[in-house]
């Protein structure tokens, strides 16, 4: 499972740097055109929201491909457990590079203690929903529902996303960490508990 794992690492990058942005980008250029930019600065919200879905679902979108191209080099597995192990191994590498590379930012920026920890708190619960959300595609794959759990998660990625709005819209720091905490959780939970149903 190590390519997985590799796959995740080289895909991060990719996604994150060119993909996601240039899509937010893109998204938001054709709304402005229809609502007009000068609107547009003073739609935080919506600004906000767009810029989440966008986000949510690149990065589902990435896991879904990486779990087929895993699975691809796995025979396409049908055993619950290596359909698991096709769709955490890649999660793995994205979701845990994802954090060390914020987690590092977070140190060298000499933040205070309390904003230091508020930032591991963050991290952990993006892994938590980045697991949970390959758990559910996993699901998607044993129940050939694939798009349907890549929507279910999605939402849960974008509620996720969505308090970065909050940050910016002046909501303090503990209770925006809170609720990203309790959707990783949610979404860890959730997901977790949709593979044993695969086993039966």
């Amino acid at each position: 499972m190590w390519f997985g794992v590799l796959l995740g690492v080289l895909v991060y990058p990719f996604t994150q740097v060119w993909l996601r942005d240039e899509l937010t980008h893109a998204v938001l250029d054709i709304v402005a055109q229809n609502v007009g930019a000068p609107a547009m600065r003073d739609q935080v919200e919506l600004v906000g929201l767009i810029s989440a879905i966008v986000a949510a679902y690149t990065d589902e979108f990435a896991k879904l491909i990486m779990l087929l191209i895993v699975g691809y080099v796995m025979a396409r597995p049908s055993n619950p457990r290596a359909v698991t192990a096709a769709a955490i191994a890649p999660t793995a590498g994205y979701a845990l590079f994802a954090a060390q590379l914020t987690l590092t930012q977070a140190l060298q920026g000499d933040l205070p203690g309390t904003d230091l920890a508020f930032a591991f708190i963050r991290e952990w619960a993006w892994v938590a929903l980045q697991f949970g959300a390959a758990y559910m595609l996993a699901r998607g794959w044993l129940a050939g529902r694939l798009a349907a759990y890549v929507l279910l998660a999605g939402v849960l990625h974008t509620a996720a996303a969505y308090t970065a709005t909050l940050d910016d819209l002046g909501w303090h720091t503990a209770v925006v960490t809170l609720i990203l905490a309790l959707v990783g959780l949610l979404a860890f939970s959730w997901g977790a508990s949709l593979i044993p149903a695969g086993r039966r």
